[in-house]
């Protein structure tokens, strides 16, 4: 039996590996059940979680306090004219056992971008049946919420995650409209494609300088694309992703928060760039991204038969490959040359995710060179499995991708294990429930209307998990904003008793 043309034996195993990766996804989420507010997460929060207090669930008054904080930062800290926005309704201001919807929200979203970029491009060149959309979405999303570079600041913190994460994913959304408009359909289907990525591009104009950046190389290399059709479609999206930039970058709090930063002369900065996108990739090419490749393969190698891609589009196949570590490149010479180094870990993250997306396309056009241009004679490894064996192999991969954890070349940013395998472990051990025991304690007394002057302590070694712990109050008088937000005349951190 050839397994790769079995498309029912491959139906029922990809059914298998789904549910498998749902089940080995319950650690994370049940981790999250423990996660608590830090940081910056206090900062920008107070003002929605003063409305709370006052008024309750009111989500117009809640949308309007968002939109003053908003404005607030656009012209006191930073020009993101969105993600304030997002970050001043985080889940905690209706009580801090609600902060655990982070990761929900993270997770879903990663796989609601998926799932938009996979159906574009299976809905559009899968040759025969119904495309399996739903396995490569999740499949996607499964690998990157275990190998994610840095776990805590990319699926459990807050702030770290929703300044760049939802951007990213309407930045694959703007990708998979793109697709569809470069691979046919009619003019109308095409203008509303544009329109909607006129949209989403103004949105993400209001993210991160990075992922902005990664999605005006995008539209570039989509105007290329475009050209070679003589249609111009990505122009107006790239018109309106700069004019969001535009507006971001003048705004008053971008100018005070450039102030703080010490930035690399253009040629260290591009050396720098240059050399730390080398390392990452050296360190990304790993155990868990091979099995990733490996249980996608089957389904890639059916879609690059698919005849609305001719023969000659694979000819040259390291072209994706070059383009994937341009991009790498592009967002790490960012953070290279306005702070001097590449960034902190939920910046990482994207970087590491848009590497993620092109190995994808470059193993498919390998894939597609070697069947349609090379054409060997030999089979494919795995194309001789019978039904039993392919689950066992798909098995494996999905547990090596869930027990391997991520790598970046950024010191002390290596995982112990992937996330699955992390949470696991530690709610095991009881540092979740102790850190969540602690912190409740904190907000119990910060919440307390009798206390106006609060004293707290910091967490100990022992309430600190390593999935959630992101950052924690030192000793002495606060500089958290606990004091704005819990609305007290003042808040002290004792130091523990040794």
């Amino acid at each position: 039996m050839n397994l790769f043309e079995d498309e029912t034996s491959l139906r029922r195993i990809r059914r298998a590996l789904c549910i498998g990766m749902l089940v080995l996804l319950i650690p994370v989420f049940v981790a999250a059940l423990f996660n608590r507010p830090s940081a910056d997460d206090y900062v920008y929060a107070a003002q929605t979680h003063a409305v709370v207090q006052q008024w309750g669930v009111d989500w117009g008054k809640l949308l309007q306090s968002a939109a003053e904080t908003d404005l607030y930062f656009y012209n006191n800290w930073q020009g993101l004219y969105v993600s304030a926005f997002l970050l001043a309704l985080q889940p905690a201001i209706f009580g801090g056992q609600w902060y655990a919807v982070t990761t929900f929200l993270i997770v879903g979203l990663l796989f609601a971008g998926a799932l938009g970029l996979s159906a574009a491009v299976f809905g559009r060149l899968w040759p025969n049946g119904k495309a399996p959309v739903f396995f490569a979405a999740l499949t996607f999303t499964f690998a990157v919420v275990q190998g994610m570079p840095n776990q805590v600041e990319g699926l459990y913190w807050y702030n770290g995650a929703m300044n760049y994460i939802p951007f990213f994913v309407l930045t694959m959304l703007v990708a998979a409209l793109l697709f569809r408009t470069y691979t046919g359909g009619k003019r109308r289907s095409k203008l509303m494609c544009t329109v909607l990525c006129c949209l989403l591009c103004a949105v993400i104009g209001g993210g991160h300088h990075v992922v902005i950046l990664l999605a005006l190389m995008l539209l570039a290399l989509a105007v290329v694309l475009f050209a070679r059709k003589k249609s111009a479609w990505p122009v107006a999206p790239l018109v309106v992703c700069l004019g969001g930039l535009y507006f971001n970058m003048t705004s008053p709090g971008t100018q005070v928060r450039m102030s703080g930063f010490s930035s690399a002369s253009l040629p260290e900065a591009v050396v720098k760039s240059l050399i730390l996108s080398v390392l990452s990739v050296i360190r990304w090419l790993d155990l868990p991204l091979v099995a990733l490749l490996l249980l996608l393969t089957p389904v890639l190698w059916r879609l690059v038969q698919s005849r609305e891609i001719p023969a000659s589009a694979f000819r040259c196949p390291w072209v994706p490959a070059a383009a994937t570590f341009v991009l790498v490149w592009g967002m790490i010479w960012l953070p290279s040359y306005t702070m001097g180094g590449i960034g902190p870990g939920r910046l990482i993250n994207v970087v590491w995710m848009t590497f993620l997306i092109g190995v994808l396309v470059s193993w498919a056009y390998f894939l597609g060179w070697l069947s349609r241009v090379k054409k060997p004679a030999a089979r494919l490894p795995f194309a001789g499995l019978d039904l039993r064996k392919g689950l066992a192999v798909g098995g494996a991969l999905v547990l090596c991708i869930a027990c391997i954890g991520g790598r970046t070349v950024k010191e002390g940013l290596d995982n112990r294990f992937a996330t699955s395998l992390e949470a696991a472990w530690e709610l095991a051990n009881g540092t979740p429930q102790a850190y969540a025991a602690a912190l409740d304690e904190r907000e119990a007394i910060l919440s307390d209307p009798g206390v106006t002057d609060a004293v707290i302590r910091p967490l100990t070694e022992d309430e600190r998990p390593y999935l959630l712990f992101f950052s924690d109050v030192e000793p002495g008088p606060d500089t958290w904003g606990l004091t704005e937000y819990y609305g007290k005349q003042s808040v002290y951190i004792q130091e523990n008793e040794s």
